[in-house]
């Protein structure tokens, strides 16, 4: 079911020709049944890493979908999460695992995703994947899918030396998914267009856009777990919500394209 909470929006910005899109990337680009960024590595090796990752997993991830929770509590939580699962993932993650465990991953682009990416590629419009997940994961699954682009990846990176190094210090969680971790360069190209596109698949994905740019983009939720509860919550922040198998031909129909 597609809920339209802004018609007014959708029909000034459906309109706009030099627009950008901001968009995250596990259930959102990718399906509800599709395994998270984080969790490519430990089901590709299994054993322990799977076992360990899965504990971390069924302990933070409904907390994650839970918008009872204080805000600030629920963000010191979800911190929490990221560092825990960036610790198992360092001990195990290799540039060659992340290449192989790609190839038969549980992880699928939402309908109309892959086309709907092909498109505004072909008219240059810039767009901008932001993950809480594995940056690596995410870069060679697009690639993989030929439809990484030229779209900007701002996540969670590993680089390899020696051994895999992250910085624990700075690492992006869902609670601090937020407009200024976007590269000051890439902020500049996105700042002068006329409108923006924005998708995501949790109420705190809204913070990926600037509130001085909210009244010029258009927010688009999918939301496909727990949807009796958090449906009044997503329709009070997101401008259009689809629901159980919304997909991107959904949106490319509510714009015309």
């Amino acid at each position: 079911m597609i809920y339209i909470n802004n018609e007014k929006k959708l029909k000034r910005i459906k309109n706009e020709k030099d627009i950008f899109v901001i968009t995250d990337f596990d259930r959102t680009l990718t399906t509800k049944e599709s395994e998270p960024s984080m969790g490519i590595i430990p089901e590709y090796l299994g054993g322990k890493c799977l076992e360990e990752r899965l504990k971390i997993f069924k302990h933070f991830r409904p907390i994650e979908l839970d918008y009872t929770i204080d805000s600030k509590e629920k963000e010191k939580l979800m911190q929490n999460w990221a560092r825990e699962s960036f610790l198992l993932l360092s001990k195990y993650i290799t540039k060659e695992n992340i290449e192989e465990s790609i190839i038969n991953a549980k992880l699928h682009l939402r309908e109309g995703a892959k086309n709907f990416l092909e498109e505004l590629n072909n008219y240059n419009i810039p767009v901008i994947i932001m993950s809480s997940g594995i940056g690596n994961i995410v870069e060679a699954f697009l690639k993989k899918e030929d439809c990484l682009h030229s779209n900007y990846i701002v996540s969670n990176f590993f680089e390899f030396n020696d051994k895999p190094v992250i910085d624990f210090d700075n690492i992006m969680a869902t609670s601090n998914k937020n407009y200024s971790r976007i590269p000051k360069k890439i902020r500049k190209i996105i700042e002068n267009k006329d409108a923006g596109l924005l998708f995501g698949d949790l109420v705190e994905d809204i913070k990926m856009i600037d509130k001085k740019m909210i009244n010029n983009t258009l927010t688009f939720g999918f939301l496909d777990e727990n949807i009796e509860n958090n449906l009044e919550s997503f329709n009070k922040n997101f401008d259009i919500v689809l629901t159980e198998k919304g997909d991107f031909n959904d949106v490319k129909k509510l714009l015309n394209i």
